[in-house]
Formats: structure tokens, sequence, C-alpha cells
């Protein structure tokens, strides 16, 4: 890849990346006032929410929204928020083919501006922690996609020396595994997008110095290319993981 064609790359990468366009990001979504998440549901389960508003009962069927193996059921309703009537009584229902029960929800569940609950369909109970799987995995599906483009483009970039490869592997292992894994602990919530944005910009900075310093194989200005192109085109997946992962 000559001077010209890698300058070129660069330009066209920059301009796309600074182009207004939508993302969408799990950081955006409306909070939900109550949310029921269940881990591989069977496509025909409803949960509803009946509860007494004041003295009047209500019954609420809540949305469904599928992101990989999980399924959010989420109760979205602001005019809770400001609300002075007082909800009680609250009961989950639960109903597919396969299961068909009741769940008693706590008065303070109405009472919060973010409720979050984890439904364990075989044991018939609710949580309000995840599995213990569940962050290292999504964690390790983002460091591993994005290191897969970071290689890649390393590849691209001509570098052939084991050297090289050893100095890229370490430092992106390092890099990549900090910054998912701080995000994956932030949880998804109205910073993550901006948090996200603020580790990527540290990411290229130290990425830049170690690899300017550290690769011998091809110029300086070479190195500081790849690590622009190869942290462009991995932010870019990491953005988009955020969006159909779980957090």
């Amino acid at each position: 890849m000559n001077n010209k064609v890698l300058l070129i790359l660069v330009f066209v990468l920059l301009f796309a990346f600074f182009m207004p366009c939508p993302v969408m990001v799990n950081a955006f979504y409306p909070t939900p006032y109550i949310k029921i998440v269940v881990i591989n549901p069977p496509s025909d389960l409803e949960l509803t929410i009946r509860y007494t508003k004041d003295s009047v009962t209500e019954t609420r069927l809540l949305d469904r929204d599928n992101v990989a193996w999980e399924t959010n059921f989420e109760m979205v309703g602001y005019r809770f928020l400001n609300s002075t009537e007082h909800y009680s009584n609250g009961v989950l229902i639960v109903e597919s083919k396969e299961y068909s029960f009741e769940l008693f929800l706590p008065d303070e569940s109405f009472e919060k501006y973010d409720t979050k609950y984890i439904l364990d369909l075989k044991t018939q109970t609710l949580s309000e922690e995840y599995p213990a799987w569940r962050t290292p995995l999504t964690i390790s599906i983002r460091i591993i996609l994005t290191l897969l483009v970071e290689f890649l483009v390393f590849f691209l970039f001509a570098y052939r020396e084991k050297r090289s490869w050893i100095i890229c592997i370490i430092v992106n292992l390092i890099t990549q595994s900090v910054l998912h894994t701080w995000i994956g602990i932030l949880g998804s919530n109205f910073g993550t997008f901006f948090e996200f944005i603020f580790g990527v910009v540290i990411v290229f900075f130290v990425e830049m110095i170690v690899f300017t310093v550290a690769l011998k194989e091809h110029s300086k200005w070479k190195a500081v290319a790849y690590t622009l192109v190869g942290n462009l085109l991995s932010n870019i997946l990491g953005l988009l993981l955020l969006a159909i992962l779980p957090f």
C-alpha cells in the first residue's frame, strides 16, 4: 500500500466517521419504568402487569424487545414519574403455551425511576441480579470481534514481522479488554455512549504513542495511520455491538 493510497483511505474513513448519521445505541432508548428481562424466552411468551392505581385496577401488556439471546419486556410510562397516584398490588402475569403463572411485585417497584427484574421461567422467580456468566460473555464477544478488525487492518497495512505482530496483539488485547470491560461494568445507562467515546479517545492516544515508538517495520507515519484506521473501524463495530448485544 503506497503513501497516496494510504492517505486517501485515511481521508475517506475520517469523512465517513464524521458524517452526521443516526446511531442506535441502547443508551439512548427511553428508560423503561419497569423492565422484565427473560433469557431465551419462548416466542409466544407474553408478560402483563396488573396493578391498582388508587382504587382502580388496571392491566398493561408489556412491550417486547428482543436483544440477542435476551428479551426485554418493558412497561414504559413516564406519566408515573410525576404522578401523585398510589400504585400497589402489582402482579406479573406470565403466559405462553409452556408457562402460565403469576408473581407478586413489591409496591416499591412502582416508586423507582427504573425498575428491572430478571425472570427465571424454570424456577418461576424474579431476581434483581443477572446470571454470573452474562457480563463476561458479552464483554468477551465485543473484545474478540474488535480484535479481529484490528488484526485485519494491521495485516492490510503490510505488517509481517513476528515482532510487529507480538506488539500489535499485546497492545490491542490490553486496550480493547480495558475499554470493553469498563463499558460492560458501567452497564446500560444514558451516559454509556459518551463514556465509550471518552474511552475510545484515550485508547487511540495510548496506542498511537506505543505503536509509533515500538513498531520499527515501517515508518512512524504508517504506525499512526494504522492506529487511526484500526481504531475507527473497530470502534464503529463497537458502537454497533452496543446496540445489538445485551449490556
